[in-house]
């Protein structure tokens, strides 16, 4: 077998092995996702060794960078600046703890950030939650949905007020009923296709920390 001629090649095989992969194409199949999570986990570590290989040949990489690359990528620390019902690792609560093993985290990713999105609820069913490999998203019907930041496209906070000046009316409203969100947090994989739009809720600040770090994490993993 031929190795590869250049970076560019590496990539275009490493984006079709993860492709072919991906655990979201299994979330029905749960003995099939655990399967295809862990070739995932695989396919990360051949990818960062051979793009590393490629640029150093002459570097000797140790087993350990094969078993698990994806611990050295550096993940960013994150502050929701005192934002409700927002968690930093490692203080989270007994019930965030409790929602975060439900979503069957691994060992290997560790919890950085959560958001709580069950407002008025003693149990956080609807969240966000920030790993070093993956943003877990759960929906208010219970659907659990995770990107990994390899697989991020396009991280776009979207001003619904860009080039507008607010009415009257508009003006009055906000002095009455509280200031209403500004932005969007549109979030897409790598193929183009929408992973999740975050419009009304987390506010505007949370919607800025989750943007900056989904950029930074996106960065690291994929330079």
């Amino acid at each position: 077998m031929q190795p590869p001629k250049s970076k560019a090649a590496i990539h275009k095989a490493y984006r079709a092995a993860a492709k072919l992969w991906h655990p979201d194409r299994f979330e029905g199949n749960q003995k099939k996702r655990l399967e295809a999570e862990e070739r995932f986990k695989r396919i990360h570590a051949a990818y960062q060794a051979l793009c590393v290989h490629f640029e150093n040949p002459t570097r000797e990489l140790p087993e350990a960078d094969f078993v698990s690359p994806i611990r050295r990528i550096p993940t960013p620390t994150i502050h929701f600046g005192g934002a409700p019902d927002c968690f930093v690792a490692p203080h989270f609560p007994a019930r965030i703890r409790e929602a975060i093993a439900g979503a069957r985290v691994e060992n290997s990713d560790p919890p950085v950030g959560f958001i709580d999105l069950s407002t008025g609820s003693a149990r956080s069913s609807h969240f966000i939650l920030l790993t070093g490999h993956r943003m877990y998203v759960r929906d208010p019907k219970g659907l659990l949905s995770v990107v990994w930041y390899s697989d991020l496209g396009d991280v776009d906070l979207v001003d619904s007020q860009a080039g507008k000046k607010p009415g009257a009316w508009q003006r009055i409203a906000e002095t009455l009923a509280g200031k209403a969100q500004r932005y969007s947090l549109r979030i897409c994989r790598l193929n183009g296709t929408l992973f999740r739009e975050l419009t009304d809720r987390p506010d505007d600040r949370v919607k800025k920390v989750v943007y900056n770090f989904l950029r930074q994490m996106k960065s690291n993993w994929q330079s």
